[in-house]
């Protein structure tokens, strides 16, 4: 999705709400903040606008009527959609999963069609930090290329994610039924497996390879399935797979009569 693209997504969901804003959720609120010729390509894949009229922060709004015109003329499989090949997810504000006082910090967007009229029409769209906080506790593998290829070209850092959700903490919809704890903590692991000291060290001489882009699913996969596998961080894990392949070697040695303090240096 381009910002093109994006911006008729806004002023026609506007113009069959009948409301001057709607407040944008998911990943292409990243577009509000940034052209998509700024961003990884994996930040502009979906062709889907997760959208809540503005309304719905407005006190005796009936949101499902709200909710069913955005499916009906701008969702999927509609018109617009079979036209313009984007389309609109009508989102009840009640159901985010977001860092506390989002609404505070979010970014307007004006939707403007390249005419000069002024037809009022706006995104108030997520800040970068509080998504990428949203898709990482959400921690399906396409919130980690998300998030990641963000990471990766310098756009938002790991931590400032992990700042955002230490200082003001997560604001859990009653809809939530799974263990927050546990998906605050595999979260956390996952986003501190970013930071410098996380990564493996080279030796003297030696250079850490970086993953080859064929590779670069994979490596993501890897990270996604031990996080969720196993709430601690990579670092731990890691740890203690060395440690274990070092009583084994030791024991082998012992065993063969081989002298580990003189004994000849080991092929590398």
């Amino acid at each position: 999705m381009n910002r093109e693209q994006f911006a008729r997504a806004i002023r026609t969901a506007c113009a069959y709400l009948d409301e001057p804003y709607v407040v944008v959720f998911g990943s292409q609120s990243i577009l509000g903040s940034y052209d998509d010729s700024m961003l990884p390509v994996e930040a502009s894949m979906s062709r889907e606008v997760d959208i809540s009229p503005g309304s719905a922060f407005t006190a005796g709004i009936d949101l499902d009527d709200k909710l069913s015109v955005l499916d009906v003329f701008v969702g999927e499989d509609s018109p617009f959609h079979d036209l313009h090949g984007v389309y609109v997810e009508g989102i009840h504000k009640d159901t985010v999963v977001l860092p506390r006082g989002w609404e505070n910090r979010l970014v307007h967007f004006a939707a403007e069609d390249g005419s000069g009229a002024e037809y009022g029409r706006t995104g108030l769209c997520l800040d970068p930090v509080d998504l990428c906080a949203a898709k990482t506790i959400a921690g399906r593998t396409k919130d980690h290329e998300f998030v990641s290829a963000l990471i990766r070209d310098g756009i938002v850092g790991a931590v400032d994610i992990l700042d955002r959700i230490a200082a003001v903490g997560i604001q859990w919809p009653a809809v939530y039924t799974d263990d927050r704890d546990l998906a605050l903590t595999r979260a956390t692991n996952w986003l501190e497996s970013f930071l410098p000291d996380r990564a493996p060290a080279a030796e003297a001489g030696q250079s850490v390879a970086e993953p080859s882009a064929e590779n670069y699913r994979a490596v993501l996969d890897g990270l996604s399935a031990a996080a969720t596998a196993h709430p601690r961080s990579i670092r731990e894990m890691l740890g203690r797979s060395s440690r274990a392949t070092r009583r084994a070697d030791d024991n082998g040695a012992s065993s063969c009569g081989v002298d580990r303090e003189h004994g000849p240096e080991p092929d590398r």
